[in-house]
């Protein structure tokens, strides 16, 4: 047959470090996080803008690029757009809860 062997389970006991509450989380806040994403779809709709004005003007001749940033800000637009309206769905569901 084979030589695999399965050792016996063990239980596993408690530590007194297990009871100690967690430690809290460190980085940025909600607020934060989210200040930084439409910061950042702002960004993108700045360089989709940017591309456009500068195809339209004849700086440019790189259709493609153009078309990839102005798609690149309407996606993130569109999913910004749907959070918004998951988390306002979200809010309007805590408060039709009852008390």
């Amino acid at each position: 047959m084979s030589d695999l062997q399965i050792s016996p389970v063990r239980t596993i006991t408690p530590s007194a470090s297990s009871a100690a509450p967690p430690p809290k989380a460190v980085g940025a806040g909600f607020g934060e996080t989210l200040r930084q994403a439409v910061d950042q779809v702002n960004r993108l709709q700045q360089d989709a803008d940017s591309a456009t004005q500068a195809f339209a003007l004849g700086q440019s001749q790189d259709v493609a690029s153009t078309l990839i940033a102005v798609e690149k800000a309407s996606i993130a637009f569109q999913f910004t757009l749907q959070i918004r309206n998951k988390l306002l769905e979200a809010y309007q569901e805590i408060m039709r809860m009852p008390i």
